[in-house]
């Protein structure tokens, strides 16, 4: 049973995934407000398109892209993972496997020295490039 304080998937309109959120308010059963997990954004509750309710008929809305699942996104990655140290480098697109969040791919350049990761629980910015002291 779905609480103020507990966790829904939905889906993030910032991060545009289907990610864990925590829910903010609710009407009856029904999350209407949620914090996601990842990004820390408070929004209106998404369903995953995969629980939505089939609309009622008449019901009009604008199309959207389907959301897409974290499983899905790392398996349209080319290439073999590779393993995540600070002193290597990493471009658009790169898998990489991280000690600690496992794998995720790379989503974003921040600059030379950072780039930004998706994993399965969120993204992170790690460094990249780092030369040895």
């Amino acid at each position: 049973m779905v609480k103020v304080g507990g966790e829904v998937d939905a889906l993030c309109s910032r991060c545009e995934l289907v990610l864990a959120h925590t829910v903010i308010a609710m009407v009856g059963a029904v999350p209407v407000k949620v914090q996601c997990n990842t990004c820390r954004t408070v929004h209106r509750h998404r369903a995953p398109a995969s629980s939505r309710a089939a609309r009622p008929p008449g019901a009009r809305s604008a199309p959207r892209a389907p959301a897409v699942s974290f499983d899905e996104l790392l398996a349209s990655r080319k290439g073999p993972a590779r393993r995540y140290l600070p002193t290597e480098s990493f471009a658009l697109g790169d898998v990489v496997d991280h000690s600690t969040f496992g794998r995720g791919f790379v989503s974003a350049a921040k600059g030379p020295d950072k780039v930004e990761v998706t994993f399965r629980t969120g993204v992170r910015t790690l460094v990249q490039g780092k030369r040895p002291a």
